[in-house]
């Protein structure tokens, strides 16, 4: 049974059963006054059949949420269809039901707003709710909360608890590219020699049979030599590898900076940027976790990379705890991989963010 909520006028409250049953057992047995006694005793009636439909609804009504999408980004829209349950018997005692659904900062319907009441049909168990994206982080619906209106100005029963679970998602950080003028600087970390060793023209180890590669990558001399389009195979190596360090302390090294949302949306420029090319890439954010270790994304590439980079991107909120740029820099130095190039994401990227 359904954990429930009445509303219901004040002459019909439960706490009068006793007062009104006294009160037609006395005046049953006097002349004049008798008439009372069936009044209370219609009034008692009435209270029967809505304690009756109240069971009935709590017994009989549920909702349930089928969603396709947990992962959004911002500025996403989604749909999920909401099934009520039971709708037939309450057409049958001609019960109207509305379904009121809230929420949770971060998302909102299509109209912008986020709470919405939606008045159920008979013939309409399914009914599908569209949702927007607006905020980076994991958010959910807070509530949702089924109103059944009694005949004969009985009340209405609130069904507080009809859903087993309400549907969550985690909004993505948008990937977007960065609005710096040097941006291959810092694509490339910290290496002195600023070209991308990802495409080097000293490292082409073969050709292949052309396969929908880029312009670029087409090797022209193996293809006039061979008669057939030819593709670069280039060799890896050591400089595929990627430190990020995402520093979100303020310019004097500690406390959250302001603009850390920014921050948070170039890092995950980043790793998109790096995952496309084939880098292995590991990510440090300078805040503890649940065992009071730095958070640590450890090094892999492929798309499960960027999927969990933007997950822990997504996670971060301002109620974190947060590490020093200082004592972050320490610990970058002891942990990273130690052929990996350091990239930096911290306030001097917004500085030149801003010079740009």
């Amino acid at each position: 049974m359904n954990r429930y909520e009445l509303s219901t006028p004040t002459w019909l409250e439960e706490k009068l059963w006793s007062a009104y049953t006294g009160l037609m057992i006395f005046t049953i047995w006097f002349p004049y006054i008798w008439p009372v006694a069936y009044v209370c005793g219609i009034i008692l009636g009435l209270m029967l059949a809505r304690k009756w439909l109240t069971n009935t609804i709590s017994t009989s009504i549920g909702v349930s949420f089928h969603q396709k999408e947990q992962l959004l980004f911002i500025d996403d829209a989604a749909t999920l269809r909401m099934t009520v349950h039971g709708l037939n018997q309450m057409t049958t005692l001609g019960i109207p039901l509305s379904v009121r659904v809230t929420l949770g900062r971060g998302i909102t319907f299509e109209n912008g707003s986020s709470t919405t009441t939606l008045d159920i049909e008979p013939d309409e168990a399914d009914v599908p709710l569209t949702i927007q994206a607006e905020k980076r982080g994991p958010v959910k619906m807070n509530e949702c909360i089924v109103s059944a209106r009694l005949p004969f100005f009985l009340g209405t029963v609130l069904l507080v608890d009809a859903v087993e679970s309400l549907p969550e998602w985690t909004v993505l950080p948008s990937i977007k590219k960065m609005n710096v003028s040097d941006s291959k600087h810092y694509r490339v970390g910290d290496r002195l020699v600023k070209h991308s060793p990802l495409k080097d023209q000293l490292m082409i180890l073969s050709s292949k049979s052309y396969e929908a590669e880029p312009a670029k990558q087409i090797d022209w001399y193996a293809s006039a030599k061979t008669g057939r389009l030819q593709a670069k195979v280039f060799q890896r190596q050591n400089l595929d590898t990627f430190t990020l360090m995402l520093d979100l302390s303020g310019p004097l090294g500690n406390g959250l900076h302001a603009r850390y949302e920014e921050l948070i949306q170039q890092a995950a420029y980043l790793v998109s940027y790096l995952v496309k090319e084939d880098c292995k890439v590991e990510l440090f954010i300078n805040r503890l976790d649940a065992d009071n270790h730095i958070d640590h994304l450890r090094m892999s590439d492929g798309r499960k990379q960027l999927r969990l980079a933007l997950v822990r991107l997504a996670g971060v909120h301002e109620s974190d705890r947060f590490v020093a740029s200082k004592r972050f820099n320490q610990i970058i130095e002891r942990q990273k991989h130690p052929h990996a190039e350091v990239i930096r994401i911290d306030t001097s990227l917004l500085k030149q963010m801003f010079i740009s």
